[in-house]
């Protein structure tokens, strides 16, 4: 359990830390990719409620220390986003990178519609392009992190008692 803990824990200041370094350089116009949601998604999709509810709770709190705004609005939209992509992840008869890519998308849109009316975005037109981009982004960047995430847990040694 405690492993698990802080690999989760790891997982989230890497993608806090490419979020704060990468995302502004990797921005495609008023899109960016949100590391920090990419990766928050992955870690709760197949876990609990309440596993991925405190998931999306570090995701915001790590998010609006980035962004030093809106800590209520990141931190519930997040919360709510993790809890929702373990129900979507839940509803796929198969899993695997194409429906994490799926769950991701879902989980950025219900984030969006949530901080659209939590935080209340000065640009509806660029809340707009950066939900919907951000949609395909981070379906995009949930490919590589779903495979890397099943690569090492098939790496992690198994203890039988």
């Amino acid at each position: 359990m405690m492993r698990s803990l802080v690999a989760a824990a790891v997982w989230l200041i890497v993608a806090a830390a490419f979020n704060g370094a990468l995302s502004h350089r990797l921005s495609l116009g008023w899109v960016q990719p949100d590391f920090l949601l990419v990766v928050a998604v992955a870690l709760s999709m197949r876990g609990t409620t309440n596993r991925a509810a405190w998931t999306g709770f570090v995701a915001g709190m790590f998010h609006s220390a980035l962004w030093n705004e809106k800590m209520m609005a990141l931190t519930i939209s997040r919360m709510f986003a993790c809890i929702a992509s373990v129900h979507f992840f839940r509803a796929f008869p198969v899993s695997g990178a194409g429906a994490a890519a799926v769950v991701t998308g879902a989980a950025t849109l219900v984030a969006g519609i949530l901080y659209l009316f939590l935080g209340l975005p000065t640009n509806l037109v660029q809340w707009l392009v950066e939900t919907f981009g951000g949609i395909l982004y981070n379906a995009a960047l949930a490919v590589p992190v779903y495979v890397l995430q099943e690569r090492m847990a098939s790496r992690r040694p198994t203890t039988s008692l």
